[in-house]
């Protein structure tokens, strides 16, 4: 029984507890719904009634169920990294925990087993208490709350414009998660559930633009999280610091507003929109930049070389590899979401003389590429949060990274081919690349859990430190 509460004290207490509890959370998910999937449903599928008329409202709630676990490891890690009063922190962590699982539970139950309506109001009691946790997040961050006073950083006086980073996204997200919870409070009240894809080529109600801006800032603002993140894990300063942090201070303030700007202002909201992407993407540059250097610098310094060679810095580059593909996944999102983004943006008209499903093709591709870097990035920072060592690092790091851009390199083709073009010889790179990803997950997440199981494992170690 002691052994158990401590266990249980673990999962819910410390910071690695938490992000393993959380990963696990959402990657069980993930397996059960692969089970409802067209090729795997046919063979080993439960038997439920996927009504084809109640597929968008599943998919919404899908949704919300993978993404609040998503954003709630998230805030583990700023919790973890960025520094907030005691009390603040054990607030945050015992709102957003319950949170999260009952959005999950809630939401999921709702969606795939019947419409009892017990459980929606679970998941929008769990969503509450996620949108309380992030309040008093927002709080916990305010910019003035520790000053800084060294000049290696990026600050404005005392003022720590990291910080102030953290603060605005924080802020942003809050202001796009009521926008969100505005539309949907109109849900069978003269608004039906809808799909963003789906109505591309229509005109727009208020209340389709405010979903619309959701969802597409909500995705933005956690990216740009996850970036303030690796700025922080590495402590990263000097003149690129001081160079990518108010790029990403104004480039959300921007993208957010010309997200926000979407349902008054739909004509000019887009160019806006891409004014501030690009500016918090020349800060992620620079975060790149600065990063890879840090990176390579530690390296050289753990293997004691003074004056390395060229391939020497290549090794020490790719010998960690969930450092390394931090970094790989910010360089390569350029390569399969942002240029073809920008360049189905500037060739618009000729894609809409294509047939609208090679549209909406494009749409959800673009969407879900962008959704999985996010979630590989993420996994590789939790990894690496709980060091993750010895063969398991790199079968975990390589195997993430080979496997979910093999799929994202074809899968961007699958996209971009011409409507009357062949793609079938897209899918099995796509297949096997994500087959790849998630059994290097799958081998971590049993590893830990085999610890888990041992009374001496890695996390007793970790539950004493917190």
């Amino acid at each position: 029984m002691k052994t158990a509460r401590k266990r249980f004290e673990y999962l819910t207490g410390s910071t690695p507890g938490l992000l393993l509890m959380v990963t696990i959370w959402d990657a069980v998910i993930v397996a059960l719904l692969g089970l409802l999937s067209g090729p795997v449903r046919g063979i080993i599928g439960p038997p439920i009634d996927l009504r084809e008329a109640e597929r968008v409202g599943r998919i919404i709630m899908l949704y919300h169920s993978l993404a609040i676990p998503f954003v709630a490891a998230v805030t583990y890690l700023i919790l973890d990294m960025v520094p907030t009063t005691q009390n603040l922190s054990r607030s945050i962590r015992r709102a957003i925990t319950p949170g999260y699982m009952l959005t999950s539970v809630g939401g999921l139950a709702f969606a795939y087993l019947g419409r009892n309506w017990l459980f929606h109001g679970i998941f929008l009691f769990g969503l509450s208490l996620v949108f309380y946790a992030g309040v008093l997040l927002a709080v916990g961050l305010w910019p003035w709350r520790y000053r800084s006073t060294d000049p290696s950083y990026s600050r404005l006086g005392s003022l720590s414009l990291e910080r102030v980073a953290f603060f605005v996204m924080a802020v942003a997200t809050l202001i796009s998660a009521l926008i969100g919870a505005a539309a949907g409070s109109f849900f069978g009240n003269g608004f039906e559930a809808l799909l963003a894809e789906d109505v591309v080529r229509q005109e727009h109600g208020l209340a389709e633009l405010a979903v619309i801006s959701h969802l597409h800032v909500m995705l933005a603002l956690v990216d740009v999280a996850i970036l303030l993140l690796i700025s922080r894990r590495f402590d990263l300063k000097g003149r690129l610091h001081k160079i990518a942090m108010p790029m990403v201070i104004a480039g959300t303030m921007v993208m957010a507003g010309g997200c926000w700007m979407v349902m008054p202002f739909e004509d000019i909201a887009h160019a806006i929109i891409y004014g501030g992407s690009s500016l918090v993407l020349l800060g992620a540059l620079s975060i790149t930049i600065a990063g890879i250097g840090r990176l390579v610098e530690c390296r050289l310094q753990e293997q004691g070389v003074t004056s390395p060679t060229a391939g020497q810095r290549l090794r020490a580059l790719l010998g960690d590899p969930l450092k390394f593909g931090l970094f790989f996944q910010m360089i390569w999102l350029n390569a399969v979401m942002v240029f073809p983004g920008l360049y189905t943006a500037a060739k618009l008209e000729e894609f809409r003389a294509w047939p609208f499903e090679a549209e909406r093709r494009l749409l959800v591709g673009h969407w879900h590429i962008l959704a999985t870097i996010s979630a590989v990035m993420m996994v590789l920072f939790v990894a690496d949060r709980l060091d993750v060592r010895g063969w398991m690092r790199q079968v975990l790091g390589w195997g993430m990274l080979v496997g979910a851009n093999l799929a994202f390199t074809f899968g961007m083709f699958y996209e971009f081919l011409p409507p009357d073009a062949n793609r079938d010889w897209t899918l099995p790179p796509v297949y096997v690349g994500v087959g790849v990803a998630l059994i290097a997950l799958a081998l971590f997440l049993g590893q830990r859990l085999l610890d888990l199981c041992s009374p001496q494992g890695r996390w007793a170690q970790e539950e004493e430190a917190g």
